[in-house]
């Protein structure tokens, strides 16, 4: 099972121990609270042990350095599809904004070591095309300024189709930003004119 399956599963698992515990709140079984009260407590110290190893495994993939450039590139694009992954899941299912934050952090790395490989951000635009939405509107939002023609309608579509999601805030705030740059940019234009 992927770390990501695993997180989201532990967050059906701490709801489903919310939803033994809340009408306990008002019981005088103690017993009984004391039991799904701990079980929220393991539950919460495998989300962080999960965590943890997610944030390694992009580190590691980010690490990585393989003999020849293209088996480099692979591996920052498998950690950058990994991390965007990791933080919908941290987003979606914990609302976890420090571990979300933190994969973000090391989006902005892989993207800055490709650009210094001299690719750009290039070798991220095969990920417009994976199954995943999540990971769309993460190259997507990395990916905008330089192909906005593609990207814009992608991330549109996401913003459209996903609710209430990682994927969706990312696509939106991604089309947002862009919008705000784009008639910035547009209103110095006509201010030098």
């Amino acid at each position: 099972m992927e770390i990501n399956e695993s997180i989201a599963r532990l967050g059906a698992e701490l709801d489903a121990c919310w939803d033994a515990l809340s009408p306990l709140l008002n019981s005088e079984d103690r017993a009984a609270q004391a039991k799904v009260l701990l079980r929220g407590v393991t539950l919460s110290q495998e989300y962080d042990r999960l965590r943890t190893e997610g944030l390694a495994a992009i580190q590691a993939l980010l690490d990585q350095r393989d003999a020849t450039e293209p088996g480099r590139i692979k591996s920052l694009v498998q950690a950058f599809a990994f991390a965007a992954k990791l933080a919908n899941t941290l987003h979606d299912q914990f609302h976890d904004i420090e571990g979300e934050t933190q994969v973000a952090r090391f989006t902005e790395e892989i993207v800055r070591t490709l650009e210094s490989m001299g690719t750009n951000r290039a070798p991220l635009a095969g990920l417009l095309d994976h199954p995943d939405a999540g990971v769309r509107a993460w190259a997507g939002a990395c990916l905008i300024n330089q192909q906005p023609d593609r990207v814009v309608p992608i991330l549109g579509d996401i913003e459209k189709n996903e609710f209430a999601n990682g994927a969706h805030s990312t696509a939106f705030f991604a089309l947002v930003r862009w919008e705000h740059e784009k008639h910035r940019l547009s209103d110095g234009r006509r201010t030098e004119a």
